[in-house]
């Protein structure tokens, strides 16, 4: 039993996502003495997955350029999110101005997240098909088309319905597909940054854009915030073409040891299929400070459909096409993301990915009706200031617990024999839960008694923290725990969270007018406090569920016929 985690009855078996992070006895040092290992203050860390000898392989990139691949695309990400939302604390000036209900706007914006569900289970097979980078940019230069259609006619809801949805459809990769390029860029122990640095990008994105929204709507008026994101979006087009290469990469099974891991007690072979267990092991290598692999001995390993081992040009890493990554049929390939719901971390960051974007929408698409009526009669551009509050709370929410999940990887690996769990970082679904339920019945309480403005404002923060907590590591579970399935499973991730924010955006108004901020708030904290709970519950049986699913018949079936195994 690692610290608490309850082992499978056959303590033989290799667990999906179970990795040998530290060689500890005897028998360890020597099994793992030929894998890479990482420098500095992770001298002794196992590199899972190992990189290949291809130049080209992602994870032997330098450091400067992972990261600005990593900040790119999470910018990329914060803009997708930050101008599908950022009109809603302007809801019931635009309605008044096109002589609409602030209903209908509230439901175009939950069309957006809706759309954008639909759009990640249709780009999931054509970016496991043919790579991130094509899918990205086209869908990049499409959603650009789709606001530039609400300004052919900006005052007619039939217009800014189907501009929102079609920005939605094509704006999806650019938001769910940076999950699992962190996981083609960097190694188990440091993926905890660079999830969290995308996880705010969303949230954060999404609080800051309604900030701006609103005062460009007070000042310019809600056409000048369309003509601002079409320009923005298509200077990150350009920017994306020339400065993000394709990460994905073609890489022997053997290496792939955070996800096929091995027993180190049997000599120590990487890989567990079956004809690739004699494969030979990656030549013994210590990974320099910029995180390159030394040797490039034109190893098996191909960086790209096509085979070879030569270092691109950057000419070359431009190149949109790059053949086809997989042989699969994209019609059969739509189904596999709902075959992952059965992996019990996509189904848990699902539900807790869902409610926390969900009902942190909703409540921002009630603050115009909220505060803009007695006794605190804001005006449109103080409206969109009090979501600065979630903004802040985002931010501590991610960037806090981002660093302190990776230690928390290589720490309790350490009190564990060198053996990594994903449900380490489960840890974090404590504070998680109390933040949720304070947040959440805190501002119930407050807008009900009609507290001062400071009051609701610093509890819708409060329950933004919570939430991102909780999203942050249900997300890197299903990262740690599911890496050959991210894509499918991040895509099923954002089609639930876009079915529950379109229905909490389709009757959220309604429902506090009938029934009352209490009732409607405290019931949001105690949905949301569920998946902490399930977190729990996952921390102590999460390995033996991996076990299990990994061993199922049917779901394995499942999955070669949706052709994503």
């Amino acid at each position: 039993m690692g610290l608490g985690v309850l082992e499978p009855k056959d303590r033989t078996k290799d667990v999906p996502g179970t990795v040998q992070l530290e060689g500890e006895d005897e028998i360890t040092l020597q099994a793992t003495a030929n894998l890479k290992h990482g420098t500095g203050r992770h001298t002794d860390v196992i590199l899972a997955p190992q990189p290949s000898d291809s130049p080209n392989d992602p994870l032997n990139w330098s450091h400067a350029k992972k990261l600005k691949v990593s900040y790119l695309l999470s910018f990329g990400a914060a803009l997708a999110s930050g101008i599908s939302q950022f009109l809603n604390p302007a809801a019931t000036s635009m309605a008044l101005t096109i002589h609409a209900s602030v209903t209908d706007m509230t439901r175009s914006a939950s069309l957006v997240v809706l759309c954008l569900g639909i759009g990640a289970i249709l780009t999931a097979p054509l970016a496991r098909i043919y790579g991130k980078r094509p899918v990205i940019f086209i869908c990049t230069v499409f959603s650009i088309i789709s606001y530039s259609l609400i300004l052919a006619r900006p005052a007619s809801m039939k217009y800014i319905y189907a501009g929102r949805a079609f920005f939605g459809l094509f704006s999806a990769p650019v938001e769910y597909l940076v999950s699992s390029s962190v996981g083609d860029i960097f190694f188990v122990h440091q993926r905890g940054f660079h999830l969290a640095l995308w996880h705010v990008s969303l949230s954060a994105g999404n609080s800051i854009g309604q900030v701006i929204g609103a005062q460009i709507v007070a000042h310019q008026s809600y056409i000048w915030a369309y003509r601002y994101a079409v320009i923005i979006t298509a200077v990150y087009a350009v920017a994306f073409f020339f400065f993000v290469p394709e990460t994905a990469f073609s890489r022997s099974k053997k290496l792939e040891i955070d996800i096929n891991d091995y027993s180190s007690s049997d000599g120590a072979q990487i890989g567990s299929s079956n004809d690739e267990k004699q494969a030979p092991l990656p030549s013994s290598t210590v990974v320099g400070k910029q995180e390159e692999t030394v040797s490039s001995n034109g190893s098996e390993d191909a960086g790209v459909p096509t085979s070879h081992n030569l270092p691109e040009s950057y000419t070359q890493s431009l190149r949109l096409y790059r053949g086809r990554f997989s042989q699969e049929s994209y019609i059969q390939s739509i189904f596999s993301p709902f075959v992952t719901l059965l992996l019990p971390g996509v189904s848990w960051a699902a539900y807790c990915y869902a409610c926390t974007v969900a009902f942190s929408i909703a409540t921002s698409l009630s603050l115009s009706s909220i505060f803009g009526a007695a006794p605190y009669n804001f005006s449109t551009g103080a409206i969109g200031l009090t979501v600065l509050s979630p903004f802040v709370g985002d931010i501590i929410g991610n960037l806090v617990p981002g660093p302190i999940t990776d230690w928390l990887a290589v720490r309790l690996s350490r009190r564990n024999n060198g053996v990594y769990e994903p449900e380490f970082r489960i840890i974090l679904c404590i504070p998680a839960f109390l933040a949720n339920l304070a947040g959440y019945w805190g501002f119930g309480l407050a807008v009900h008694n009609q507290i001062h403005w400071f009051a609701p404002v610093f509890f819708f923060g409060l329950s933004a923290f919570g939430g991102q907590v909780l999203s942050l590591v249900s997300n890197a579970y299903l990262l740690d725990c599911h890496r050959q399935y991210a894509r499918d499973g991040y895509a099923v991730v954002t089609l639930a969270k876009g079915v529950l924010t379109f229905a909490a955006g389709f009757f959220i108004h309604n429902w506090l007018v009938k029934s009352g901020p209490v009732q409607v708030f405290f019931l949001i904290g105690m949905i949301n406090s569920v998946g902490a709970i399930w977190g729990l519950f996952l921390y102590f049986y999460g390995k033996r569920l991996r076990l299990r699913v990994h061993e199922s018949t049917f779901f394995n079936n499942a999955l070669r016929w949706a052709g994503n195994k």
